[in-house]
C-alpha cells in the first residue's frame, strides 16, 4: 500500500528541500529533529508532550541535493518500516513537491500518515514563510 501527493508550495525547489532536511525545521507536533541528510544518513523525529511521546528514525537511501531524497520511515518502534520517496521540480509559482510513501501493511498507518503529510506540508509551507519575513 502507498500513498501518492502532489503539492504546490510558493517557494523556490531548493528552499523547500533545504527546510525538508534541516534540523532546525521542527513542524508541530515535533518538537526536535536530527538529520544527516546524506545516503547511509539517519534522521530522528521526536514528538514530546505531557500527554505523548512518539520518536521517528530512518536512513536516507538516495540524497540529491535540492532535487530529491528518498529514506526510510519506522514510526515509534513498531515494525513497520516505510519509505518515502520526494522530488523537489521547479513550478511557475514556487515549486512542486511530489511524495510517495509506500510499503504500508496496515490500512490504518497508512490513513494516519496521509492526513499527516498534508498537515506537514501546510506547516513547512508556514515555516518557510515566516524564516524568509525574519
Amino acid at each position: 500500500m502507498r500513498i501518492q501527493k502532489r503539492y504546490q508550495v510558493p517557494f523556490p525547489p531548493e528552499t523547500v528541500y533545504a527546510a525538508w532536511v534541516s534540523s532546525d525545521t521542527v513542524i508541530p507536533p515535533a518538537t526536535a529533529m536530527d538529520i544527516d541528510p546524506v545516503i547511509g544518513g539517519r534522521y530522528v523525529l521526536i514528538m514530546k508532550s505531557p500527554e505523548f511521546e512518539a520518536r521517528n528514525e530512518g536512513t536516507f537511501i538516495a540524497v540529491e541535493p535540492g532535487k530529491h531524497i528518498r529514506y526510510t520511515w519506522e514510526w515509534n518502534g513498531d515494525g513497520e518500516v516505510s519509505e518515502i520517496d520526494v522530488r523537489f521540480l521547479p513550478a511557475a509559482d514556487g515549486a512542486t513537491v511530489e511524495l510517495e510513501h509506500s510499503g504500508f501493511t496496515r490500512a490504518e498507518s497508512l490513513e494516519t500518515h496521509d492526513n499527516g503529510w498534508d498537515s506537514y506540508v501546510a506547516g513547512l509551507t508556514r515555516f518557510i514563510g515566516e524564516k524568509l519575513q525574519n
